[in-house]
Formats: structure tokens, sequence, C-alpha cells
């Protein structure tokens, strides 16, 4: 079995007997660690370049750097026998749990570079599949051989997490685009055994519309319909691939698929069912005026407003703080999954669509976080506003969520909502007033 070798990679390797490559060997591979460089418009050669330049700096090093253009690989790891590289901390317990051994004496680093000029599609395709060439190198399972620093030092690093976010891609996404990218290299790919249940709905698009072989965005374009279009719904597929973690695809009566987020079911064919009945959990006290704890999490008008009032509204596209091209309410990508360009324009009609299927996924991604029950409206809506600014891969790491889970009344949660106020400009993590204002306010709203 052979692996597609569909980029080439490069040797610019750091000089050997440095601080950053100590010219040692790496034991047997265990695992892969994704990084990503935290530095916005830093490319693969620049990176590469400033280790060399610093090689007896510190003891800090990956084995490859990936951007738009290049693989480079500046400590042996693909192209000659692996040696170590320092990119995790030895003291940090984690990979020792999930893999007994530390990271760098027996995983690679593959750092991703992003942001700027960088083509974030094509830079993050070349990294997916690194990732999954690596597993295969080393005969590793690429559904459970992937982890992210942030998972082995989760409060000190987010990467990969921020680089992915920065095109609006999750942790999750990536883990399960190596598996398929994996397949896809060792011609084994899989047919999901997709769950189907029969329909016979009314829809009608929200946006322009791509309609697919497959639920997948890896599926053959088949035809696009314009906005406010109807469509017949025959079935309903609950685990087609997630974007923006929401897996549920639609066929429709030529058999073809779209994604749920860019279509709304036409009001007269929808059954809607009863409220669920609340059951007061025992020994709840209801003191907050946020009311009792939710039996069904789902955010309501307020937390919308909330999130409107932070995003603010904008017609045409800009450069939010971090340089990411964006739109109405702070989205920065359309139902399609296709980019937020320099001279695009919206509608507010559209605007308010874009933030409502957004606040809706992102608040089912953080309600299968949340394992205290005890919630009540305004704490669930204070953490779904976190997410929609952050992401949820960022909240699902994070002390705040940890803190939540072990006691929602800690008071110490306020704390940890502020940790939050960063951004990175001009390639450094700097407090941004609007950022803390936010918080702070989320951190009310949590408590109130």
């Amino acid at each position: 079995m052979a692996f597609q070798e569909k980029y080439t990679i490069a040797p610019k390797l750091l000089p050997s007997g440095t601080k950053r490559r100590s010219g040692r060997m790496l034991g047997p591979v265990k695992f892969i660690v994704a990084h990503d460089t935290g530095n916005p418009g830093s490319s693969a050669r620049m990176n590469v370049n400033y280790y060399i330049s610093t090689a007896n700096g510190q003891s800090a090093s990956a084995h490859l750097f990936v951007d738009d253009k290049e693989i480079l690989e500046c400590v042996p790891a693909i192209l000659s026998k692996p040696e170590k590289a320092w990119h995790v901390l030895y003291n940090k317990p984690k990979d020792n749990e999930l893999y007994g051994a530390d990271a760098n004496d027996n995983a690679i680093g593959v750092e991703y570079c992003y942001g700027g000029n960088i083509d974030d599609d094509k830079a993050y395709a070349k990294y997916v599949w690194v990732l999954a060439k690596l597993c295969y190198m080393y005969g590793l399972d690429p559904a459970t051989s992937v982890v992210g620093h942030f998972f082995l030092d989760p409060k000190r690093k987010t990467d990969p997490v921020t680089g992915l976010a920065h095109s609006r891609r999750t942790y999750e996404r990536l883990l399960k685009d190596v598996v398929t990218e994996f397949k896809e290299c060792t011609g084994k790919p899989d047919a999901p055994a997709y769950i189907e249940t029969a329909l016979s709905l009314t829809a009608t698009t929200l946006v322009r519309l791509n309609l697919r072989n497959q639920p997948s965005t890896r599926g053959t374009l088949v035809q696009t319909l314009p906005a406010n279009n109807p469509i017949r719904i025959v079935s309903r597929i609950d685990n087609g691939e997630p974007v923006n973690n929401n897996r549920v695809w639609y066929k429709d009566s030529n058999g073809n698929y779209c994604w749920s987020g860019g279509i709304t079911l036409d009001a007269a064919t929808v059954t809607v069912a009863p409220p669920a009945p609340f059951v007061k959990a025992p020994g709840d006290g209801s003191v907050n005026s946020g009311g009792a704890p939710l039996a069904v999490y789902k955010p309501d008008q307020k937390c919308v407003d909330f999130i409107k009032s932070h995003e603010g509204f904008k017609l045409k596209a800009y450069q939010d703080s971090a340089g990411i091209w964006t739109i109405g309410y702070g989205s920065i990508l359309y139902e399609d999954q296709s980019k937020v360009k320099p001279g695009d324009q919206i509608t507010p009609d559209r605007a308010e669509a874009l933030l409502a299927m957004e606040v809706e996924e992102k608040s089912e991604t953080v309600k299968r976080m949340i394992q205290n029950p005890q919630l009540n409206q305004n704490q669930f809506d204070a953490l779904v506003s976190f997410a929609y600014n952050v992401g949820t891969e960022a909240l699902r790491g994070s002390t705040l969520l940890r803190r939540v889970n072990a006691d929602p009344t800690d008071p110490s949660i306020r704390e940890a909502f502020l940790m939050w106020n960063k951004a990175h400009v001009d390639g450094k993590l700097v407090e941004i007033d609007g950022l803390t204002k936010r918080r702070d306010e989320e951190a009310d709203l949590y408590f109130s």
C-alpha cells in the first residue's frame, strides 16, 4: 500500500548540535503533535530562518513548518532518520497519560502557518496531508494519533485552535480531515453509513445554496440554487459532514444533498413538538435571577441581542483586529462556507440569518460540553456568547469550562472569562479594550 505524494517536502535543516536541534535520535514515534505558529502572516521559510538565526537561543523547535507554498523540514522527521525537537514541555503529564511517552522523545511536531498573505485553504490542505503522511510512515492510527498542543498544555497554549479558527475551522474538523486524507491517500476511502430519515417537507433556500451528490462538502457539486428558491425535501441525514459543528443535511427530490444551515423549513410543513416539561432537580434553590436550571439548553432572544450589541453590524466587509475579513454581525463565512472577501456587502436580513444560524450551531456544541445540569438561562447565554466570539474549541479547552462544570457558582468563573481579553495584533498578543468590556459583561450576565 503506497501513500499518494501530493506535495513536496523540502529540507532546510537547523544547525546540528545546537539548542534548537541537538542531533539526538528520536525514540519510536508514538504520536504526532499539531501546532500553529501563533504568528499570523509568518511563512514556513520565515519561521525556519528565524530558528536558524537563533539556533543557540533556546531549546524550542519543531520538525516541520507548513504554509500555502511549501513544506519545510527543519529537524529530521520524514526525509531522514527522525531526531528530537523541543515542542512540548517535559513537565506536562498529558502526553504520558495518553501515549505513555513524552512528546519530545517520541512525537513529531508540525507547525501550521496562517494569516496575512498566506492562503489558509492551501496551507490547511498541506497541513492535513503532512499529518496523514506521518501517520502512514510510522504505522499510526490517524483517528487517535494526532493531538493538539493545547490539549497537552491547556493552561499555556491554544494551538492549533487559534490558527484553525482564523479560517473558521475547528480542531474537531482537523482530526476528521486527517482520517479522510489518510484513507484517500492510501486508496481506502470509507463509504459512510449515513443515518437517514424519510420526510416529506418543503423548504426555502436562505442564500445561494450548493447541492452535492453526498452529504459532504467533498461531494461533487451538482447544482447551485439561488436564494429564496423552493426545494422539496425527502429525507434528513443526521450524520453528514459537520459544517460549523452541524452534521444535519437534507436530500431533495432529485437525490441531491444540501447542508441544513442553508435552508429554512417552511412553517406549514413542520410539526412542532410541545415544549419539554421542566423537572426540578433535587435540592434546586433557583436563587439566581437568571431563572431555574434549564431542562432544555437553548439560547433565547436576549442571547442573540447581547451578541449583536457586541459584534455590531457592518454592511461592508472589514478586517477585524486579527486581520480577518468580516461582515454583518461578526461573520467570516457565508452559508456555503465561502470566505468573506474585500468589497463584499450584505443585507440586514441575510446578516440576521447568518447570525441566527451560527448562534444555533454554537449553542448545540456548547450544550454538549456542559456536564453540570444546573445552569440557568443567563449562564448558558453567557457561554454561547463567549463561544460565538472566541470559538467552541477555545471554550472546550478553557479554564472557564472546567470551572463551570466543576461548580457553576464558583466566583472565580469571572476571572476565567477575563483570561480571554487578548488577540494577536501585528504578531503580538495584546489586550483589547473591546474584548475586556465584552468579557466583563459576559461575566455580569453569567452571574445575574
